[in-house]
């Protein structure tokens, strides 16, 4: 994995998910939120994680799996942004849609179509 183009498209799939479930057990910890909280930033954890796997294994279908993963996810955080009442959600719904969009962007870049596909990309 020698591109950079796919270390940042691992880093940021792995490091969102990750974020967004460190916000979730903050919001469960503080407030007297169900644990159920956490089963979206969980699965996004899980997803995102099968999506960087494929990518160091070098899958082809995971740039397929990793477009429709990645376009949920920042479609999910966009109506988060609109539907959260405290600045600081807003704030930070925002910055994961934008880094999804963001990875969205680098699955679609040469540099990772030709660390997976080879020079046939």
């Amino acid at each position: 994995m020698k591109r950079l183009e796919v270390k940042v498209t691992v880093g940021l799939l792995l490091g969102l998910g990750l974020a967004y479930l460190v916000l979730g057990i903050v919001i469960v910890t503080t407030s007297e939120a169900s644990p159920r909280t956490l089963l979206l930033p969980v699965a996004s954890v899980v997803l995102g994680g099968l999506v960087a796997g494929g990518l160091v294994l070098r899958m082809p279908s995971a740039r397929f799996f990793g477009f429709a993963v990645t376009a949920l996810l920042a479609l999910l955080h966009a109506f988060l942004l609109l539907a959260s009442a405290v600045l600081w959600f807003k704030v930070f719904s925002g910055l994961l849609a934008a880094g999804y969009v963001y990875a969205w962007v680098l699955l679609n870049s040469a540099p990772v179509r030709r660390h997976l596909l080879g020079d046939a990309a």
